[in-house]
Formats: C-alpha cells, sequence, structure tokens
C-alpha cells in the first residue's frame, strides 16, 4: 500500500488517542496535514497545544473518557506508543472497538508519510540548539515555511525529530542529539530522511554512558546518513571523524590570526590522528583554532568564514561584529544581536547550511541579524544589577560563557557565577570547570555536586545551608528552592553594576521565577 491508498482508507476520519503528548500531537498534525479528518479524544481537561490544532484543523475532546460511542463513523485509531504498552488501557480500547478498526501508531506514520521537502538536521555537543533556531529564523524571514513541533523540549525526543520532518512545510530543520547512546543519532536522522547534517563540534559530554570515543561515534552517525555535511573546520576532533569520498563537505570556521582578542587563548591537545601534539597557530575557543601536526593533519580550506571579530560593550551588555565571506568570493558586515565567539559560530554554521541550500548573502545576513537568540542561552533577565542565565552544563560550554561574560569585567564590577552543575565526564571534567569558574569574582556553589568542584577553585566561595538538599537528575542539578537562596544570596554579596551569572538547567528553569519572589 502507498501513501495514497493508506490516506483513502482513512477517508471516514480518524481518532488519535494520547493526542496532546508529545507523539500524539505530531502525529495528530501529519495525519492532519494530509486533509484526513482528526479528532483528539484525551484525557486531559486542556492542552497548550490548543491553538496549533485549531490553526491546524485538529479537532479536540478533551476530558474524555473512553465508551461505547468514542469510535463511531470513524476509518481508524491512532495511539500514542507510550499508551500501547498500557494494558488497561488497551483493554479499554479494544472492548469499545466493536467495529474492529484498524489500529495504528507511530509506525504507520513512518512508513507511509516520508518527507516529502528538504531536511536538515543539527547535532553536535555545543551550539546545536542555537544554530537549529538560528537557521529556523533565516528561512523563516525570507518567507519559507518552517515546521515547528511547537513544544518545550529540545528535539531530542526519539520520536521527535522524525515526526517533525513529516509536518507541513518548505523545509525541515531539526536538532538531533544525543545522550551518548550509539544508534540515537542514525535511528532519528534516517527516520527524519535528513539529506544535509551540521555538526556543530564535538566535546566531552555525556560520558556517564561510555568513552569518549563511544561519544564520537554517537556523532559520527551523522556523517553515515546525510549525503552533504556542513562542519566546523577549526574542530580536529570533528574533522578526524570525517573519512569519507561520497559526500558533499562544507567547512565553517574562522581566520582572524591577527586579532588580539585570541592571543591568551591556551588549549594542549594532542593529534586524534597519529597522537602528537598538536601545533596551534591560534585558538578561537578552546580547542578551536588553526591547526598542524607534523603528520599531515590540518585544517581544510574553509567555504565560510569569519574575520575582523570585534567585541562591542554597552552598559553591561556586548555585542559581536565580524566580517564573513563566502569562499572568498563575497563578503559582508555581520552585526549579531547576541555576543560571544561561540555565537559568531553557530552563526557560521547556519549561514554556510543556508548558503549551500540556496540562499542568497543578502537573505543570510537578514536572517542572522535578526535572530535574537535561544532562551537559557546568555540570557538577560535583570538589570541594576545584571544577571545572566545560560544552559552551559559541560567543561567547554562553561568555558565559553565565562570568557563571553568576562569581557564585561571592569575595574568597578565583581562577577558572581551561581553554580548548579557539575561535569558528566567525571573529575576531569569537573577540575576543567573548577579551573575556569576561578577567574570569577565570586562563586555560590547551588548544588551538592557543585560544592565538590568548589573545593578546587582559586577564588572566593560562598556557601549557604540548602546546597546538599537535591540529588542532581540528568543535566538538573538544583532544586528550585536551591536557585532561590542562591540568588537571595548573591544580590546581598552584588553592587548594582555587578553581574551575576546563573549557570546550568536548573538555573535556566527556576531562576526568573526566584527572581520574582526575592523582588516581590
Amino acid at each position: 500500500m502507498d501513501r495514497e491508498d493508506f490516506i483513502s482508507s482513512l477517508s471516514n476520519g480518524v481518532v488519535v488517542l494520547g493526542g496532546c503528548g508529545i507523539v500524539g500531537s505530531l502525529i495528530a498534525r501529519i495525519l492532519a496535514s494530509h486533509n484526513i479528518d482528526v479528532t483528539i479524544k484525551d484525557s486531559v481537561s486542556e492542552t497548550f497545544l490548543e491553538p496549533i490544532f485549531k490553526n491546524e484543523g485538529v479537532h479536540l475532546c478533551l476530558s474524555h473518557q473512553l465508551d461505547n460511542n468514542s469510535f463511531n463513523n470513524i476509518s481508524a485509531i491512532f495511539i500514542a506508543p507510550s499508551l500501547l504498552n498500557n494494558k488497561i488501557f488497551m483493554g479499554k480500547v479494544n472492548n469499545f472497538n466493536t467495529n474492529n478498526l484498524p489500529i495504528y501508531s507511530i509506525d504507520e506514520i513512518l512508513t507511509y508519510f516520508t518527507p516529502d521537502k528538504p531536511v536538515i538536521g543539527v547535532t553536535g555537543t555545543n551550539g546545536k540548539s542555537t544554530t537549529t533556531h538560528s537557521l529556523k529564523h533565516i528561512f523563516s524571514v525570507n518567507g519559507y515555511k518552517v515546521p515547528s513541533h511547537g513544544l518545550p523540549i529540545q528535539g531530542n525526543n526519539e520520536y521527535t525529530p522524525s515526526l517533525q520532518s513529516r509536518l507541513s512545510g518548505d523545509i525541515g530543520i531539526l536538532e538531533i542529539g544525543t545522550f551518548g547512546i550509539a544508534g540515537e543519532i542514525y535511528t532519528s536522522a534516517s527516520n527524519s530522511h535528513v539529506n544535509m547534517g551540521v555538526i556543530t563540534n564535538i566535546t566531552h559530554d555525556h560520558l556517564n554512558n561510555g568513552s569518549y570515543e563511544d561519544y564520537i561515534n554517537c556523532k559520527k552517525e551523522m556523517i553515515q546518513v546525510a549525503d552533504e555535511l556542513v562542519l566546523d573546520g577549526d574542530d580536529p576532533t570533528l574533522l578526524n571523524i570525517v573519512e569519507t569520498d561520497n559526500k558533499k563537505i562544507y567547512y565553517f570556521g574562522i581566520k582572524d590570526m591577527d586579532n588580539p582578542l585570541f592571543k591568551d587563548s591556551k588549549y594542549n591537545m594532542t593529534c586524534p590522528k597519529c597522537g602528537c601534539k598538536l601545533k596551534y597557530d591560534i585558538h578561537y575557543l578552546r580547542s578551536l583554532g588553526e591547526f598542524n601536526c607534523e603528520c599531515g593533519f590540518t585544517n581544510p580550506p574553509l567555504n565560510v568564514y569569519a574575520d575582523n571579530i570585534q567585541i562591542i560593550k554597552e552598559n553591561n551588555i556586548t555585542k559581536t561584529s565580524y566580517t564573513i565571506h563566502f569562499e572568498d568570493q563575497e563578503s559582508a558586515t555581520i552585526n549579531l544581536p547576541n555576543s560571544g565567539i561561540h555565537n559568531v559560530y553557530n552563526s557560521l554554521a547556519a549561514a554556510c547550511a543556508a548558503w549551500k541550500s540556496g540562499l542568497d548573502i543578502d537573505q543570510i545576513i537578514k536572517g542572522i541579524e535578526s535572530f535574537n537568540g535561544v532562551p537559557g542561552r546568555l540570557e538577560y533577565i535583570h538589570n541594576d544589577p545584571t544577571i545572566i542565565i545560560d544552559f552551559a552544563h559541560n567543561p567547554a560550554g562553561v568555558e565559553t560563557i565565562i570568557r563571553t561574560v568576562l569581557q564585561l569585567k571592569t575595574d568597578n564590577n565583581k562577577i558572581i557565577v551561581l553554580n548548579t552543575i557539575s561535569s558528566e565526564s567525571g573529575r576531569e571534567g569537573d577540575m576543567v570547570i573548577a579551573d575556569v569558574l576561578s577567574s570569577a569574582d565570586i562563586v555560590i556553589p547551588v548544588s551538592s555536586s557543585s560544592v565538590e568542584i568548589s573545593k578546587y577553585i582559586q577564588t572566593k566561595v560562598v556557601n549557604f545551608e540548602n546546597q546538599s538538599k537535591f540529588n542532581k537528575t540528568g543535566t538538573l542539578g538544583s532544586s528550585p528552592e536551591q536557585v532561590e537562596e542562591g540568588l537571595k544570596l548573591a544580590l546581598e554579596l552584588s553592587n548594582s553594576n555587578d553581574i551575576i551569572l546563573v549557570l546550568g538547567e536548573a538555573g535556566v528553569k527556576y531562576s526568573k521565577n526566584a527572581l520574582n519572589k526575592i523582588l516581590q
């Protein structure tokens, strides 16, 4: 049976059970986009997705309990995968399915509704969310319809990318992450029919599920799937895993050797090819830079690159400008609304992918300069004093955000860091985080794991009573109460011109509410 025959078999409409959940909502929207009459029947009383459902023609029947009338006058029943394994629920479905209607789920969606548009998949250790949203924005402001899952999650759920790629639109742009488990990216990218893969960088992260080599191999799965690749040409780890001649590969990076911004950057790394010490001519960000080795391993020619990078400081806010070059053929000045060398790299990745997807330079600049960033990434949430939240949760991410915030350091202000995180790569990662945090003036540990890191911090550490009353779950290191207490302490220690930086998922998740309570 092909798609047309399958759709024809649903001519009387369908019911989607569990359609207000992550997977169920996407199943319903995909079906509706193919002019199938869809009704979601769910036991919940309300859903934040109601405006999306209404706009896309999906009918809602909420607070619904299954009964003899649940499946009247329809062609089929679709059930969210999470409910298929619920024996009690499925017993009720079978009891009321008196007409023996076919029961479908995710497999039929993946089989009969393959994407009918180009699909770009974005992965990497750091910057993938910002790069994904930037790329979506570039296409959107230039008139392209870019479908969104509309869910308050990142794109790492097992089925989210593959279903999002099937939503109605002109181009699919997906974040595809990993928790360090083999096969995750390959499955998501394959099921999403990714044509172009973007890999932002590879650094130590999610090592609780294996070694660094295992983690690298997870990211390598994107290379195995995509026909075209957009890669960071300044990342030796990433470049080492590209061992194929049958792909179109485009590289982005920085060429700014004489810029004083980078004179003090230091990072030691062995050559991933031969194991000798890698020689850097310059570091732009941690392990990213211009490098070479006696074995011949070095940067490739860059298709899109930046130079003349400048940091502009205004009232405890930094912005960044640079000149972007497209294969030495065309160039233009870009003024980023958000700051940091990491955002230069993120914007270059998005620019390269957009350019190789057919957009011209003016369209790309229009998109980059109007993109205001992603909530929780270098997000300013208060003035007097300045309070910034950032999702950074691994050594490279912490180093990046600290380096950016230090651009605001003067003789007349302090940098106060609330740390909710510890490294997922063990003691070695914790030591890197401790070393980086030592650049701040004051560090306030806001979790039991960050208390341990603080033993190695070479700057002033201020503790409070309830630091050890929460067990870390994934990248969530602190409770709402701990974040609130930490913010209270930081505000007590700060002056109006100081800068408070709250690190980690808990900081992003809880700081705004905590601040509202404190300031009431």
